[in-house]
């Protein structure tokens, strides 16, 4: 992770792979750092389709595959994301090559802790407001957050709710950057609705 204020931008699994490549193609020309591939229905096989194709429009190195560690490696992209019902960390480094980045989704200071005694490369937190893809779950908000980043140094990038004009409230509580999904995947013009919050990040002067 890098000292610029990173852009996640995920898949929601409803879009086709022309859709995404359109989008992840104007995306990235609005700013946006990594994409990760998000397809819980897809095989392996769709999944480095998906890859292949992206890696047209967007750097392999802006790429990381969710869950499918073997994907991840087979294709050399930035890295694999776990979730809760992926392979431990320490499974998933055995599969990835050296310097393939691995990141974990936690909901809690004791799932970050554990995720950092694994020694991922970084955490996506959330979900920080409330969120059309988490209806019915109350937001955990930012003092929670502001506690992991005040403890830890490893990389936490802020999850769920986030549009550019809270994106400050963000990166106030500490965090690397922000995960955005239908904010950019389902805008009219992903380039300028990732240049809106690519702006939000680039302004804060904090510390």
């Amino acid at each position: 992770m890098s000292s610029i204020r990173e852009l996640h931008v995920i898949t929601s699994g409803r879009h086709s792979l022309n859709e995404v490549l359109r989008m992840a193609e104007a995306a990235y020309a609005g700013g946006m750092n990594f994409l990760h591939i998000r397809e819980k229905q897809r095989t392996a096989k769709e999944c480095m389709d998906w890859v292949k194709a992206l890696a047209n429009v967007i750097p392999l190195s802006s790429l990381i595959v969710n869950d499918r560690v073997d994907v991840a490696a087979a294709a050399g992209c930035s890295g694999a994301h776990l979730a809760y019902h992926s392979l431990s960390p320490a499974e998933a480094r055995m599969v990835l090559k050296t310097g393939q980045k691995i990141g974990r989704s936690v909901h809690s200071v004791e799932e970050a802790q554990q995720a950092i005694a694994a020694k991922v490369d970084y955490l996506l937190y959330g979900h920080i407001f409330a969120s059309g893809s988490k209806p019915g779950l109350a937001p955990r908000g930012t003092i929670e957050l502001a506690q992991m980043t005040a403890k830890w140094h490893v990389p936490i990038i802020g999850l769920g709710g986030i549009t550019p004009d809270r994106t400050v409230q963000v990166l106030e509580a500490g965090c690397a950057g922000i995960a955005v999904l239908s904010g950019i995947t389902d805008a009219i013009d992903a380039k300028s609705a990732a240049s809106a919050y690519r702006e939000a990040l680039d302004r804060w002067e904090g510390k």
